[in-house]
């Protein structure tokens, strides 16, 4: 169960960031314009907030009766399981908690930018 999960929370981030795209802003070049989009007070610094408001991204968009729950039918993935906002954030947030490896409380560039643990 957790690997399906975690699969669906992975394709909900990677929707999220073809997302930017879509809204028109380019994520081609390095790593770092990524980072520059998550980071939208532009301090240099990844909070929280900012985390879960880009990778729920997706979510949002996808969840059509704006219900905070994902059913099936609202999915890209056929017979995905139903997934709500708050069980997403709570996923994201330990995620968050994982990429911060100096524990304060932010994710730098190169905590971002690293391969997820």
């Amino acid at each position: 169960m957790r690997t399906r999960t975690f699969a669906i929370t992975r394709k909900l981030a990677l929707v999220a960031g073809l997302g930017l795209t879509v809204a028109g802003t380019s994520t081609a070049g390095s790593g770092s314009s990524y980072f520059d989009v998550v980071d939208t007070n532009h301090n240099n610094k990844i909070s929280l907030e900012e985390y879960l408001d880009r990778f729920t991204f997706a979510f949002r968009k996808m969840d059509t009766n704006h219900d905070s729950i994902l059913q099936p039918r609202e999915q890209l993935v056929p017979n995905g399981p139903t997934v709500t906002l708050l069980e997403l954030k709570h996923r994201l947030e330990k995620q968050f908690h994982r990429q911060d490896k100096n524990k304060d409380g932010w994710l730098s560039a190169r905590e971002f930018l690293a391969p997820p643990a």
